[in-house]
């Protein structure tokens, strides 16, 4: 995990937890916007993590085609 990904599941958690504490002050329609800022964070999470690992899956297969081609060239 990347420390993006792990600010992004922190700041979620910890809209959560806000929400959670200002809904048993206040009524939900006043702290849902604390809960929409977890989902939001939850959802960046997701898709950053998505793309980070498109992102090696794309390079695996160059990186295995290299080493490949390195070893044919030895022999």
């Amino acid at each position: 995990m990347k420390l993006s990904e792990i600010l992004l599941l922190s700041a979620a958690a910890g809209f959560l937890l806000l929400w959670i504490a200002e809904y048993q002050r206040t009524t939900f329609g006043d702290s849902y916007w604390l809960l929409m800022l977890s989902m939001t964070c939850l959802f960046a999470f997701q898709y950053v993590k998505n793309k980070r690992l498109e992102r090696e899956k794309a390079i695996s297969p160059t990186i295995k085609q290299m080493v490949d081609d390195r070893k044919k060239k030895k022999k």
